[in-house]
């Protein structure tokens, strides 16, 4: 057992952001929330910078005399920079939420206000489309939500502790949802079948659920778009509901992936293959993106693919 949340400084407020996505029930200081915030901002500030200066450089390389299309040269860096910044704040879904709530917390704030100044403007401004009081409403929650996380530390701050090298063990379909969860940001330990195919299998049921609400839904956003009074089609409420739903699906990027972690350890494989997998299967779907035929990336994919099918249902490897 280690204690978190006492060291300070950026190192420090990094590595806390990460290893404690789990932790709802402690509380984080003004540092540890802006700091997270400062990365975020400088990051996004220089994936933007490296998005303006390849497009420059694209056209300028080009030459207006070529045959080659720049918007095409382009669009090969802009994926590339936007696949990499969604995945950067993908896998940050449940930490910046247990962040929130441990702020609030230690502000002194119930965690339950984060319904008021996170979640209603969101809502509000679905209903009121560009109704400017609703507008003014949801800036004004959001600003509040603002206030509390510079407030100054309120409530003791509780030493965190988790278990590093937490063994795996069975669980049942109910079970393996708040042991996914509590775990999300500890790639020590490991995680049995049961612990790791449950978790997919709800993957698949939610799967399931979410494309038998979506197909109805966008369709109706559609033709509702289309058929609108102005002339001019509004996909807001559409967007809106993607937006929501990539947030929701975030909150499972990172505990997916310490589960995959722990899961290639218990079966007795060293975690570090489940990288190499990982990026070759990114690479091999970038090359069939790219490519307007088929091509051997479908296989490669394919493979890779039942290769990590054959580590996940290993059995539990006792270490020696």
């Amino acid at each position: 057992m280690f204690g978190m949340n006492t060291k300070k400084g950026f190192v420090a407020a990094f590595k806390d952001f990460w290893f404690r996505a789990g932790d709802f029930r402690g509380s984080s200081t003004r540092g540890q929330y802006w700091w997270i915030f400062l990365i975020n901002f400088l990051l996004g500030l220089v994936f933007v910078v490296a998005l303006i200066g390849g497009a420059l450089s694209s056209f300028m390389a080009i030459g207006p005399n070529s045959n080659v299309n720049p918007f095409h040269l382009f669009g090969n860096v802009a994926g590339v920079t936007f696949i990499l910044l969604l995945f950067w704040f993908l896998y940050q879904g449940l930490p910046s939420l247990s962040l929130v709530i441990r702020r609030y917390r230690d502000a002194g704030v119930t965690p339950w206000v984060l319904l008021l100044t996170e979640l209603a403007p969101g809502i509000i401004l679905a209903i009121a489309g560009r109704n400017t009081t609703g507008q003014v409403i949801a800036g004004l929650l959001r600003l509040a939500d603002l206030v509390i996380t510079l407030l100054p530390t309120r409530h003791p701050v509780p030493a965190w502790t988790t278990r590093p090298n937490e063994d795996s063990r069975t669980v049942s379909m109910v079970e393996a949802i708040p042991d996914f969860f509590r775990r999300g940001g500890v790639f020590s330990g490991r995680s049995s079948r049961s612990q790791y195919w449950w978790i997919t299998l709800w993957g698949v049921i939610i799967g399931i659920a979410i494309t038998v609400i979506s197909v109805p839904f966008t369709v109706i956003s559609v033709v509702s778009s289309l058929n609108s009074a102005s002339g001019v089609p509004d996909l807001t409420g559409f967007f809106m509901y993607l937006g929501v739903l990539l947030g929701l699906t975030s909150l499972i990027y990172l505990p997916n992936l310490t589960l995959t972690v722990r899961r290639f350890r218990d079966a007795g494989v060293n975690p570090w293959w489940y990288g190499v997998l990982f990026i070759m299967q990114l690479g091999a779907s970038a090359f069939i993106a790219g490519s307007k035929q088929f091509n051997w990336g479908f296989i490669i994919v394919g493979i890779l693919s039942i290769v990590l099918l054959v580590i996940t249902v290993l059995p539990t490897k006792q270490s020696a």
